[in-house]
């Protein structure tokens, strides 16, 4: 008996897009064996979008990509009603990127797309030149600032966060930064919900999902890009394509997405957003026209946003954070990043989105070497971008501390701090003095 996943049904009710798979592998690949998923877009009667008056083979793009890497490990056959001819002969030319990047995968592993009909689409004449995707992240509003106007439409779309959710106060803030966003550059906006990454595949976000493991244990790929981003990171950018039918229907062919970078190397940064990925994804006559500041480094990414807005006397809200609230935590490797990054350009954080920014707290934290993050690069872009000869205006003392330390002791001391779960158990300004000192002494301070 084959293996299959089975699109079973394609239902539309007003803004929303239903879907319906069975999966019929035996593998309990997804979550149950008849999985229900949808995609809610908010705002498009603005657009007069109407999903309804779609063909099913449109329809059908966002969820034929997300679940399509799977076919790629587990020798099964995705199994569509109809599918858009050109993705159908895009596949091959998808299937080499993925593997470039997180294999090379074994040719007996590979499954595939059995369509009962194969749809010669053709797009609709252009409402609008581009989709640039924001988030409220630095890549994303360094993209909308290159992107401005109303030839262009900003998308939301919140489910490619690793924590997101279809409701609570980030998914709130989210609206209210894209409508505060589009205002200030002149483009349209538009967000997309889906529910994807909670309900389709069972394999939790980490390395010890069920696929990840999988992959990693028994397929034995271990690449530093899937070591990096695993089955998330294959997910990525078909999760981003849940515009689809939306970019369809505005006959709107070039999407646009922000890029992060390895610092040190200037190198595209090794998960789902890489180049190789987005140059290989076609459907309809839509493509990934670019990745805005591929070759940027996030402090100069984010002078030029300050310097923008500066000019027009104007400020946006930056967010960092995945805490779901309605303020960013300030306290986390990304918020701390941000906050660098902009007391780098002579700033104050307050003003650009961290309600909580407090001088003297945020010193102590970086000081107490409670800023940890993952990877050298992002310690070596921030302290390489501070200026000896500079007084700043803001954290003066801490951004001078933080160069003299450099970007190697840094890293290594943070690290120790996590492994000793000291940044939990000093509270320093708990402690007697006498303590305070002989730790700075032990530490170098």
């Amino acid at each position: 008996m084959k293996r299959t996943i089975e699109l079973t049904r394609i239902a539309v009710d007003g803004d929303t897009v239903k879907y319906e798979i069975h999966d019929n592998t035996g593998l309990g690949l997804l979550r149950k064996e008849k999985v229900e998923a949808q995609i809610q877009f908010h705002n498009a009667d603005a657009f007069g979008f109407e999903p309804d008056k779609l063909p099913e083979s449109v329809l059908a793009l966002p969820i034929t990509l997300y679940l399509l890497p799977v076919t790629f490990f587990y020798h099964i056959e995705l199994i569509l009603s109809s599918i858009d001819n050109t993705l159908y002969h895009n596949i091959p030319t998808l299937y080499a990127a993925y593997s470039q990047m997180y294999g090379p995968f074994k040719e007996e592993w590979r499954g595939k797309i059995v369509a009962k009909e194969i749809v010669a689409n053709q797009m609709p004449d252009a409402r609008y030149d581009r989709i640039v995707f924001f988030s409220g992240g630095v890549d994303a509003i360094h993209a909308g600032i290159n992107n401005p106007g109303k030839r262009n439409v900003l998308v939301s779309v919140p489910s490619i966060e690793v924590h997101s959710r279809n409701e609570g106060a980030l998914r709130n803030e989210k609206f209210v930064m894209i409508k505060e966003f589009s205002r200030v550059i002149g483009s349209d906006w538009l967000l997309v919900a889906n529910d994807f990454n909670q309900v389709i595949f069972d394999d939790e976000i980490g390395r010890n999902g069920k696929i990840t493991r999988y992959l990693r244990n028994t397929l034995q790929l271990n690449t530093v890009a899937f070591n990096h981003s695993g089955f998330w990171g294959m997910r990525y950018i078909p999760n981003l394509c849940s515009v689809a039918p939306f970019a369809y229907a505005m006959g709107i062919k070039e999407l646009i997405m922000g890029s992060s970078l390895i610092e040190d190397k200037l190198e595209p940064a090794l998960d789902g957003t890489n180049p190789l990925l987005t140059n290989g994804f076609k459907f309809v006559g839509i493509s990934f026209a670019e990745q805005d500041g591929l070759y940027t480094r996030r402090s100069q990414k984010v002078k030029n946003i300050v310097s923008t807005f500066k000019n027009q006397g104007k400020h946006v809200r930056i967010w960092a954070c995945f805490v779901d609230n309605s303020e960013q935590c300030g306290e986390c490797a990304k918020c701390v990043r941000t906050q660098l990054n902009i007391l780098c350009t002579g700033e104050n954080p307050k003003d650009w989105g961290f309600a909580r920014f407090d001088e003297k707290k945020f010193s102590q934290l970086v000081r107490s070497y409670c800023w940890f993050e993952n990877s050298i690069d992002d310690v070596w872009g921030i302290i390489d971008s501070i200026d000896d000869s500079r007084t700043y205006p803001y954290s003066n003392e801490l951004l001078h501390w933080l160069k003299r330390v450099g970007y190697k002791r840094y890293f290594n001391r943070s690290r120790w701090m996590r492994k000793l779960m000291l940044n939990i158990i000093f509270k320093f300004s708990k402690y007697p003095h006498y303590i305070c000192v002989a730790w700075h002494k032990m530490i170098g301070r």
